[in-house]
């Protein structure tokens, strides 16, 4: 820091130089108007070297850029772009994501179901062992309405008694046709109060009825050459069994199938991918491996249920 003061008074006078020339000479001046800097060299040097750093650089605050938020971007046409780019790529791909499950929801019978786990579980809870003496069955439930208007007063009070309906082979049945109730059906260790309601001798088909109504199967549209296939019943008394194959062909009302039936398997459905009675299993022949036949689900209308319209579309 410069500190300017007069010069003292009691300061020896000092002999003005000799002139060298009336042009080089200097006006006298006096001691009072006469001002000297005490200030160090050093520190007069540091001074100036600042003053002049002063005129020549901006204040620091002043050279500094502030950061800009996401929100205010230097190129808003490039932000407006990239929104609309994003948002016409959440529609494609939203337009994707459906096509695709246009097309798994697409009915394909000819392959094995993605869900077959949860799929044998659900038919295995609505498909029975059905017993009949010694003869030993299986049987598939159905939803059917009510008797129709016309029957008589014993067969209504029977319906309302058993409004579960199991469909069964007239074959496994036929010696309970004189003592209808003596029919029984089980689903595991679960027993069911059940008696014959009707029965189709000609098309080897009959109508068990519970006091339980259990889940029904959907039915099947026609089937063609080729679709995945699947039995169930209880062969030779073992309960819950499966067996996997394909429809080899449809002749007349008779469901060729590769999935393999034996003895206990009569009566039991005939199942598409979906879950869906194709048929109901009835015979196989012996002479030959791989063939085993299911009756149509249509041969129903014929005598046993009054169908407003086909089973089979």
């Amino acid at each position: 820091m410069s500190f300017w003061r007069k010069r003292p008074v009691n300061e020896p006078e000092q002999s003005p130089a000799p002139a060298e020339s009336a042009l080089t000479s200097t006006p006298e001046i006096s001691r009072d108007e006469i001002v000297v800097s005490e200030e160090p060299q050093s520190e007069r040097e540091e001074n100036e070297s600042t003053f002049e750093l002063s005129q020549t650089e901006e204040p620091a605050f002043e050279s500094k850029t502030l950061r800009q938020g996401p929100w205010l971007h230097p190129f808003p046409a490039i932000v407006g772009v990239s929104i609309i780019a994003l948002l016409v790529s959440l529609i494609l791909a939203n337009l994707q994501i459906n096509r695709l499950s246009d097309e798994l929801a697409k009915a394909d019978y000819y392959h094995s179901p993605p869900n077959l786990g949860q799929l044998i579980t659900d038919i295995q809870k609505s498909t029975l062992v059905v017993h009949c003496g010694d003869s030993l069955g299986s049987g598939w439930v159905i939803a059917l309405g009510g008797v129709v208007a016309s029957a008589d007063a014993a067969t209504k009070k029977l319906d309302k008694e058993y409004p579960g309906s199991v469909i069964t082979n007239y074959h496994v049945i036929k010696d309970c046709v004189n003592d209808p109730k003596s029919v029984s059906t089980s689903n595991g260790s679960k027993n069911y109060d059940s008696v014959l309601f009707s029965y189709d001798e000609e098309n080897d088909l009959a109508i068990v009825s519970t006091k339980l109504v259990l889940s029904p199967l959907p039915i099947s549209k026609k089937p063609d050459p080729g679709w995945w296939s699947m039995s169930l019943g209880s062969p030779y008394g073992i309960e819950k069994s499966i067996s996997i194959g394909n429809i080899m062909n449809v002749v007349d009302q008779e469901i060729i199938s590769t999935a393999d039936i034996n003895p206990g398997n009569s009566g039991g459905p005939l199942v598409n991918s979906f879950g869906e009675v194709i048929g109901t299993n009835t015979w196989k022949r012996t002479d030959a491996s791989g063939i085993n036949v299911a009756r149509s689900v249509q041969l129903l209308c014929l005598k046993l249920v009054n169908c407003d319209k086909p089973f089979l579309n």
